[in-house]
């Protein structure tokens, strides 16, 4: 029950921090909705902030989780480099066309981090841990030569999260060029650090 509790609390503050910021983050609505009394977040979260806290890292990893989970499910039906190669692209291209808002709010997030240590470990955690996990989903198919033999994932990984994310500034920009142009720079980077092509 605390759990679930500490669940529902936490999908409000994201759903408040979502459609308003945090400064939009109440904590008498979100109590009254979940049917607790205000030492329920102290319980759960120590206070606001603590909440606050503990809502951006949720959704900062929430889409990230969806999306390492999808790789993971495409690269295991893969049988040859080929296969590979097409899945890694699909996947890239969907990430470019389908993710402004994801990429907008990561850097949001990342933006509230600067202030709060505790908050800048967590984001920090959560790269590692995506890093960690498209490494793990990777390395078998490096083991079958289906990537560079060079390639150091963990680098190549951390450096493509960061491609993607940045695409955040040719979405918020108007003058930063046009962003199919982007787009094939980046597939083509893509292809290259991967797979030599």
């Amino acid at each position: 029950m605390a759990d679930d509790t500490r669940a529902r609390i936490l999908d409000l503050a994201v759903d408040a921090i979502d459609a308003g910021g945090e400064a939009a983050l109440r904590l008498e609505p979100i109590l009254n909705a979940v049917g607790v009394t205000p030492p329920t977040i102290s319980y759960h979260f120590g206070n606001r902030d603590g909440l606050v806290i503990a809502a951006q890292i949720e959704r900062y990893t929430r889409q990230t989780r969806t999306d390492t989970a999808a790789i993971g499910r495409a690269v295991a039906k893969c049988t040859t480099s080929d296969e590979l190669h097409t899945a890694l692209r699909i996947t890239w291209t969907r990430s470019l066309a389908q993710r402004s808002e994801s990429r907008w709010r990561r850097i949001s997030i990342v933006g509230s981090a600067y202030a709060r240590p505790e908050l800048a470990e967590a984001v920090a955690k959560a790269q590692d841990e995506i890093v960690a996990t498209l490494t793990d989903i990777l390395e078998p198919c490096r083991e079958r030569g289906w990537l560079r033999p060079d390639i150091d994932l963990a680098s190549t990984i951390a450096w493509h999260h960061s491609l993607l994310i940045g695409r955040v500034f040719m979405e918020h920009g108007q003058r930063h060029g046009d962003p199919t142009v982007w787009d094939q720079l980046t597939l083509d980077a893509l292809d290259r650090a991967f797979f030599g092509d």
